[in-house]
């Protein structure tokens, strides 16, 4: 059969409860961005509270001048895993949609089919969920110490996972297109 004459691609929807959690997870980011710019003032002040409960993990002196600088960076970073976790979180969400249609349509067995689509959900969904986490662990454990807690926790397995399924599904693609081209 030729290129030409092959009929035209049927694209398939993912499952219901796949496009429910990348909707969720695009209105919690809207959210989250919203509440970020309503509530910046609280969330500066109790950040930077339990960061000066905690002087030691900050490496506060108790010297305002140093202290200052050293605080300043801290809700810095504070704020911009906030941002990250707006940005990730909407970005994922279309990401989960994607990628999931494309192996609804593309990957042809369910054998294969499902865990992608599993793993693009659950990796996509989780993976912005670790800057919240880093966010929230800065005023407990600082900005290094948070980051790897997050990293280990959340963006290795949940970041593992959603590479895993898009190699796994690119490899699928490209079989399937040699596949193709060869009948």
């Amino acid at each position: 059969m030729s290129p030409d004459s092959r009929p035209p691609l049927q694209w398939r929807l993912p499952p219901v409860p796949v496009l429910l959690t990348a909707v969720v997870l695009i209105v919690c980011a809207e959210v989250g961005g919203a509440s970020m710019v309503r509530f910046k003032l609280e969330l500066t002040r109790w950040a930077r509270q339990a960061m000066l409960e905690r002087p030691g993990t900050h490496g506060l002196v108790g010297v305002r001048d140093v202290d200052e600088r050293v605080l300043d960076e801290a809700l810095v970073k504070f704020d911009a895993g906030l941002r990250l976790f707006h940005l990730h979180a909407e970005g994922m969400g279309l990401v989960i949609i994607a990628t999931a249609t494309v192996a609804a349509t593309l990957a042809g067995s369910p054998a294969s089919r499902r865990p992608i689509i599993a793993l693009l959900t659950v990796g996509g969904a989780g993976y912005p969920l670790g800057y919240l986490l880093w966010s929230g662990l800065i005023p407990y454990y600082g900005p290094d110490r948070g980051k790897t807690i997050a990293e280990w926790l959340v963006w290795i397995p949940f970041g593992g996972a959603t590479i895993v399924a898009l190699w796994w599904l690119a490899g699928l693609v490209a079989w399937q297109m040699v596949r193709r081209e060869r009948a």
